[in-house]
């Protein structure tokens, strides 16, 4: 983040390349301006749902650590 803030996320495969496509379209000129990223197991307290927005123009950078599940 462009404020020095730096978020973690545990996310799938498929979640991943969904970022990047949205990442890759809003680069090029199209798309929303925020993204929402699924907090899944991380759900604390009495909510049914959560999730974080991730705001393009505060993006610095993001790296994808793969892991194996074995």
């Amino acid at each position: 983040m462009n404020t020095g803030l730096e978020k973690e996320f545990e996310l799938s495969m498929e979640e991943v390349n969904s970022f990047i496509t949205w990442y890759e379209k809003k680069q090029a000129g199209t798309g929303k301006a925020s993204y929402a990223i699924d907090k899944h197991d991380n759900n604390k307290g009495p909510f049914t749902n959560r999730k974080d927005y991730v705001i393009f123009d505060k993006i610095l950078t993001f790296s994808v650590d793969e892991y194996s599940a074995e």
